[in-house]
């Protein structure tokens, strides 16, 4: 985003096609979403109490109590971006899943170890008369198997599979500046 911004200030100082008004808006605008994004990192967060789990961002705080969790389990991630390679998921007794903030294996070495300690406190925690709903494994299984085909869809943008696409991108570009060049300039 910041860089964007930046393009939008050279283009400025070069003339570019907009007012002085937009530029700076643009710019403006690009640097405060930027700066809102870096800031909101730091208030990533999960915390296991007595009632259940709580995990949140800046702006949004959700509240999963013990007896609601089906399960927590580990998700491996494609590596189509950098960033952690397993996260880890709350599931609800419906089968829908919470991302828990700050569980995954960038934040912490032992992430195996963390999974199974909370599961076995989810355990100890429940109620005597808790059974987990029927609902729930066959919409873990449909979400899972969505996740398997979106990560052998996008399987081939790793290693060499990025180069070809920006190389793509770049040429696209280059042609872009020589058509509207020949069609737009001087003629």
């Amino acid at each position: 985003m910041i860089i964007i911004g930046l393009g939008a200030i050279c283009l400025k100082l070069q003339d570019g096609p907009w007012s002085d008004g937009v530029t700076w808006l643009l710019t403006g605008l690009t640097l405060v979403l930027g700066a809102l994004g870096g800031y909101s990192l730091r208030f990533r967060f999960t915390t296991v109490d007595d009632q259940g789990i709580t995990t949140g961002t800046w702006c949004r705080v959700r509240r999963l109590p013990r007896d609601g969790i089906h399960d927590i389990r580990t998700a491996a991630v494609a590596e189509i971006a950098p960033g952690p390679r397993t996260l880890t998921y709350a599931y609800r007794s419906d089968g829908w899943r919470v991302l828990l903030k700050c569980v995954d294996d960038e934040e912490l070495p032992a992430l195996a170890l963390e999974v199974a300690m909370l599961r076995s406190l989810l355990r100890e925690r429940r109620p005597a008369d808790w059974a987990p709903d029927l609902r729930a494994e066959p919409h873990i299984a449909r979400q899972t198997a969505r996740e398997d085909r979106t990560d052998r869809f996008f399987g081939w943008m790793t290693g060499w599979g990025r180069l070809v696409v920006i190389f793509a991108l770049a040429v696209l570009f280059v042609a872009g500046i020589v058509v509207y060049e020949t069609l737009f300039d001087g003629s």
